[in-house]
């Protein structure tokens, strides 16, 4: 009877969050079946970027390694080089091996954080898709029709708008859905943007004589504007690299609506726990999850850091206990200063927090576009966050 329960609590710890299960009694069965799964997930690195909606999968996968299955992380630099259409309305730039290497390697650094290494076996499908010949990749495009990959909502788009479609955007989902054949998955996540790539894997493992995977796709979490899923494309990310405090800040910046959806997905809420943060004001709900996330991310120290910071710095307006300190000649320009210590991007753009009110000085607004610092100490605020202390002296 244990074992049952054992079975079934699995079975419905992975089956959370799902939004497609296909087909959910085979996945029964292979959990049933005693059997260490190799569980595929892809990683595209045309970008080095991973940010905490990469995370959803992630820790989905970390929920099989926990039962002792295998993680299989496929980093498509041959992929990348013709360029995942998924969600693109237009085509994708190409890169180098020289930057796919380099993303690949920042981007599987970050990723190991959060997984079991003993249980993460990484392939680069370039091993076996470099070497794939002509005959082969007519092969495999034998097992799909102009239909089917027409039927993509992201292809379908653009060819009613008139908008280009290439050739070899076609081959991306075929050489993924092989990736499946060469490994022998049992099971691939993904997002559900990847719902038809990995159902082509499922199809081409059929084609080839093999046992078809499941296939697990997972919510997209949308960005910080509350509308668009989080992409650097789109700016509206929280990146696994930001600073405590700067994650706990962008969290509490979301819209209310998203913090059940970042509470269930991030931080492993149970339906009750989700009932009971809706009866709280959304401020401290988003206190909670904020808390729950960073320390996540960062650590219990780090978190409980950024959430005094957070009520000091930004609720209350105070003034943080750690700021960092500069030396700065008698008649240098504050806007000048603020660009050669990198706390704005630009001249301009200081000049533009100035004029929007944005800049102070020991508590008070600055007004001159070209601020002349004399001889003292100050403590300098830029927006909301960014704080330096300058020391300036006269010249002897």
């Amino acid at each position: 009877m244990s074992g049952v329960s054992r079975e079934s609590s699995a079975l419905m710890k992975l089956k959370s969050k799902a939004v497609d299960i296909i087909e959910e009694k085979q996945l029964e069965d292979l959990l049933n079946s005693g059997k260490k799964l190799r569980i595929k997930i892809g990683i595209d690195p045309t970008a080095p970027l991973v940010h905490i909606g990469h995370l959803v999968l992630i820790l989905k996968i970390r929920e099989f390694q926990e039962l002792g299955h295998q993680a299989y992380v496929i980093v498509g630099d041959f992929t990348a080089k013709v360029g995942d259409p998924s969600g693109r309305s237009s085509l994708r730039p190409r890169l180098s091996d020289e930057e796919i290497e380099e993303n690949t390697k920042i981007i599987m650094e970050k990723f190991l954080r959060f997984l079991d290494k003993n249980r993460t076996q990484i392939y680069f499908n370039s091993d076996w898709l470099s070497n794939i010949n002509l005959s082969q990749i007519i092969d495999l495009s034998s097992k799909v029709t102009v239909s089917q990959i027409l039927g993509r909502d992201d292809f379908r788009k653009r060819q009613e708008e008139g908008k280009p479609l290439y050739v070899h955007e076609f081959l991306y989902p075929l050489l993924q859905a092989y990736d499946s054949v060469v490994i022998k998955a049992d099971i691939e996540l993904g997002g559900t943007d990847q719902l038809f790539n990995l159902l082509l894997g499922r199809e081409m493992m059929k084609s080839f004589g093999l046992p078809p995977q499941v296939c697990i796709t997972l919510p997209l979490l949308e960005g910080l504007d509350g509308k668009l899923k989080m992409s650097k494309s789109y700016g509206n990310y929280i990146s696994v690299d930001d600073k405590a405090e700067d994650i706990y800040g962008k969290i509490m910046g979301i819209p209310d609506e998203l913090i059940t959806k970042y509470a269930k997905l991030l931080c492993n809420f149970e339906e009750k726990e989700i009932e009971e943060l809706k009866k709280i004001h959304p401020f401290e709900a988003k206190s909670e999850v904020a808390l729950r996330i960073t320390e996540l991310l960062k650590g219990k120290e780090e978190a409980e850091k950024a959430h005094q910071w957070f009520n000091k710095v930004i609720r209350m307006r105070g003034t943080p206990d750690e700021i960092p300190e500069f030396e700065v000649s008698y008649g240098t320009i504050l806007q000048k200063v603020l660009k050669e210590l990198g706390v704005v991007k630009s001249v301009s753009e200081a000049t533009r927090l100035t004029e929007s009110g944005g800049i102070y000085i020991n508590g008070e607004q600055v007004k001159e576009k070209l601020y002349q610092l004399k001889k003292g100490e100050y403590v300098v605020r830029v927006g909301k966050t960014k704080f330096i202390k300058l020391r300036v002296k006269e010249d002897s």
